[in-house]
């Protein structure tokens, strides 16, 4: 089948604005899309890298408890204005709880945050695990102050742009690109078939992730011109239609009261009611006064449009707004949306290893497509000079986006080597850094692209290795410990740096064995043509 492609003169108008977008935004696309694959396990990693968090908590909490113990132990905290609860859940089994300090009149507002533990019935106001965290702040370039996140939502965009525009080039014969698939020949056909191949399969998942990465980063290009013109530039106005539940009012002068009904037993009431649903946070306002509310957000995890909300009176425990799963309208389904699109949050671990392999597709088309334009490069039209700059830029690419594999393993390691001390999370996220630093710079005096290859791979493989091996010794949960135990969570990671680590050894290898064999044929070749030559 043969379908119609761009006339010559927008073919290589498009071929060279997609190879000048693709290379200037290579490396961050691919800590983006690195960082976001391991993100999307966060959860699931918290029991790992916080070992008091592998016990499960199976007895009911009661919330109401909670938040007058928290303020018998923080007299400061406050009751009357707006608290934010995290439910704790099966991955993560401790509570988050947001909040506000009572402050003096005239004087700005302060934040609190503190976590509780039902397991030890203790709070923390520290947060000393940061695998997740660091992570997934990486992923849109948190750690850049001020431009990171704007950055990395260009970068997005960018992205996108480069997908179209590779879509558009492939288009007359994308379906032949297929049945032609080979990893013969040379360097430049290998990975011109692999970067086509690889970039058109995980086109739908790219392209979605290029949207709604742009859309998080970048939001206030889109709702602003939306406010301005459907709001007439009311702001309130907007998030009343859009996120009702949460623009819900009360009264800063109403009485304080003791006679409000049990928050737990009103959330009891609405699981009751609906079983099918999960509670995910709280939001409430006014906890012990007489117009007191509550907005409990749940979701059903086996639906993608499984987003709700309903908001009840704390007084009479009267509904005043049903946003549940089915209830909501256009405009209040498209936020939620996107989030569970791009977290993956609506098809359970089963979906999230998909979007975890696609993302490391991504990243070996981000790699192919470098390669590509390296070999692309290397022709006689192009000086020594220029080529050396390329083979420069080339290897300098390679070593930032390869040493990223083995510095995560480090991070893994390092989070239950450091000590438990005040400065862990600085410490952990210090070795992270630095560690990947100095990858990156030990890869820059490799000669070539297989040599620097076969070293990351190395790295990875010793570095991978010692995750599982680190929480053995550090906690004892071994792998048949853990599996034992049911911390399925903590042995579903060892076991994936086990096979990581034991999948890069072998890895390295069977590239050895086969360089080893090129090059001894390459020499028996250049023999046989000075053999032909001198006789």
């Amino acid at each position: 089948m043969k379908l119609k492609g761009l006339s010559n003169r927008l073919y290589n108008i498009t071929f060279h604005t997609h190879t000048v977008s693709g290379i200037v935004i290579s490396f961050a696309l691919y800590v983006i899309f690195f960082a976001g694959a391991f993100t999307l396990f966060k959860s699931e990693f918290y029991q790992w890298e916080n070992p008091k968090a592998r016990q499960q908590h199976r007895a009911a909490i009661d919330y109401d408890a909670v938040l007058h113990k928290l303020k018998e132990q923080k007299p400061r905290f406050n009751l009357s204005d707006d608290i934010t609860v995290i439910m704790p859940t099966e991955e993560r089994p401790i509570m988050n709880i947001y909040g506000h300090l009572i402050v003096p009149k005239g004087k700005p507002e302060e934040h609190y945050y503190t976590s509780y533990s039902p397991i030890s019935a203790t709070f923390s106001e520290e947060e000393n695990t940061t695998i997740g965290e660091t992570l997934y702040r990486l992923h849109f370039f948190d750690q850049i102050p001020v431009i990171g996140r704007y950055l990395s939502g260009f970068v997005a965009l960018f992205f996108a742009f480069a997908v179209v525009t590779g879509v558009m080039i492939h288009w007359k014969n994308m379906l032949t690109k297929f049945n032609g698939f080979s990893l013969k020949g040379g360097y430049k056909q290998i990975w011109t078939n692999s970067h086509t191949v690889f970039g058109l399969l995980g086109l739908p998942f790219q392209f979605m992730y290029a949207i709604t990465g742009a859309y998080y980063m970048l939001s206030f290009l889109v709702l602003a011109p939306v406010v301005m013109v459907f709001f007439d530039g009311d702001q309130e106005k907007a998030f009343k239609v859009i996120l009702a539940e949460r623009m819900l009012e009360t009264q800063e002068n109403s009485p304080v009261t003791t006679e409000n009904l049990k928050l737990t037993t009103l959330l009891n009431q609405v699981q009751s009611d609906h079983p099918e649903l999960k509670l995910n946070y709280l939001q409430i306002k006014n906890f012990d006064r007489e117009d007191g509310i509550f907005t409990a957000s749940v979701q059903n995890n086996k639906t993608f449009a499984g987003d709700g909300s309903v908001a009840i009176t704390l007084r009479d425990g009267k509904i005043i707004s049903d946003n549940l799963p089915g209830k909501r309208s256009y405009a209040q389904s498209v936020l939620p949306g996107i989030a569970r699109l791009h977290f993956a949050t609506f098809g359970g671990l089963a979906l999230k290893i998909i979007y975890f392999v696609m993302a490391l597709f991504a990243c070996f088309v981000i790699i192919s497509g470098v390669l590509l334009w390296k070999e692309a490069r290397n022709k006689k039209n192009y000086t020594d000079k220029q080529k050396r700059f390329h083979h420069r830029v080339t290897m300098f690419y390679l070593a930032i986006c390869f040493a990223l594999f083995p510095a995560v393993a480090i991070l893994f390691s390092a989070e239950l080597l450091v000590a438990d001390t005040n400065q862990h999370v600085f410490y952990v996220r210090s070795i992270f850094f630095l560690s990947w630093f100095l990858l990156t710079a030990v890869g820059l005096f490799m000669k070539n692209e297989a040599n620097e290859t076969r070293l990351y791979l190395f790295l990875t493989a010793i570095f991978s290795l010692t995750v599982p091996v680190a929480n053995g010794i550090i906690t004892e949960d071994w792998i048949w410990n853990s599996m034992a135990n049911g911390n399925y969570f903590v042995a579903g990671t060892d076991l994936f740096w086990l096979i990581t680590g034991t999948l890069s050894l072998g890895l390295v290898f069977v590239i050895r064995t086969k360089d080893h064999g090129k090059s001894i044929s390459d020499r028996a070749e250049k023999n046989k043509k000075e053999v032909g030559v001198n006789s």
